[in-house]
């Protein structure tokens, strides 16, 4: 039921305001406009009685009396000049409204050319950028394989040094157990010496004890003076022998002196190869520090190398992106036009 109060008055009203709106003038649109109160069929009586007030013709004779006749003639008059000034008003909006799509447009078009050329530019560029990673990575690939071989160079020289170092210890070694010998030898030849000296000052002495008692005995013993005679000859023989066997000794002392002067001939050079091996290990070890620096400025040199390429990438990846926002800003534009 429709709540009291409800006229086509209203009705007009909320439907006027919905058109005006330019929505559709639905009942429930209508309704809706009412605050929701009304019944459906009272609304829709009154909106075809409205509709069917619309409907008339005016400028039906009939209808309408001449004096109004004649005022809807002058409003429609009226209304036609208006319209015709709208319309005129409009066209030329138009006129404009298409001589400033005209301009924008060209400047669309130039933009669009410009963009074009910085696309084609943004692409050089790429393509440069491209071309001095590829020689980067290149160069890059050339100096790791630089610095493994002088790491391979320094692992040779570590081992090179370690083998010169063992045999200057193998050496020292050498030179130190010669050197133990010919104390040894010096040592035994002189105890050697001095119990030959030893044995042959007892020898002597107990010659002349013995000497001296057959002198005693030639006084007191006559009848001995052949056996002394023996005696003295044996011992002559022995003093022989002995002095004999000092020969020898000496000749043996001699040879002890020609070993030791050989002794100290091989001791003269192994001292001189163990200088000569100490300044090749001075060299190496010059070498090895040379090298050593040179690794270190190559691994510096690289990572330089990759801090370039990885600014390069950056500016490929930077390069992209606005090549994208570019092309993606054109696109745009051009389905606008």
């Amino acid at each position: 039921m429709a709540r009291a109060g409800i006229n086509k008055v209203q009705v007009q009203r909320a439907r006027d305001a919905v058109l005006a709106r330019g929505e559709n003038p639905s009942l429930d649109t209508i309704r809706i406009e009412l605050g929701n109160t009304g019944s459906k069929s009272t609304i829709h009586r009154y909106l075809k009685e409205i509709e069917e007030a619309e409907s008339t013709r005016f400028d039906d004779e009939q209808l309408l009396s001449k004096t109004l006749g004649e005022m809807v003639g002058r409003l429609a008059a009226r209304l036609k000049e208006e319209a015709g000034e709208i319309v005129s008003e409009a066209e030329k909006r138009h006129r404009e409204r298409e001589a400033q799509w005209e301009k924008e447009r060209e400047g669309l078009q130039g933009a669009l050319k410009e963009s074009t050329e910085k696309v084609e530019s943004l692409d050089q560029r790429l393509a440069e950028s491209q071309a001095s990673l590829g020689a980067t990575s290149a160069e890059l690939q050339s100096e790791r394989l630089k610095s493994q071989r002088l790491t391979q160079q320094v692992e040779d020289l570590k081992v090179r040094l370690a083998d010169k170092d063992a045999h200057l210890k193998s050496l020292e070694d050498k030179h130190q157990h010669a050197r133990d010998a010919l104390k040894h030898y010096r040592q035994a030849s002189k105890e050697q010496r001095d119990q030959d000296i030893r044995r042959h000052e007892q020898q002597v002495q107990q010659l002349q004890a013995e000497l001296r008692q057959a002198n005693q005995s030639i006084i007191v013993k006559q009848g001995e003076l052949t056996q002394f005679n023996k005696d003295n000859a044996r011992l002559a023989s022995e003093l022989g022998a002995a002095r004999k066997h000092v020969g020898s000794q000496e000749d043996v002392l001699r040879r002890s002196e020609q070993q030791l002067t050989a002794l100290r001939e091989q001791l003269s050079e192994t001292n001189a190869q163990l200088s000569s091996k100490s300044h090749e290990r001075d060299l190496l070890q010059e070498q090895l520090v040379r090298t050593q620096q040179e690794l270190k400025e190559n691994t510096h040199r690289q990572r330089e190398l990759e801090i370039s390429l990885a600014e390069v990438r950056t500016s490929l990846g930077h390069f992209k992106a606005i090549a994208e926002v570019k092309g993606a800003t054109i696109v745009k534009e051009v389905l606008k036009l």
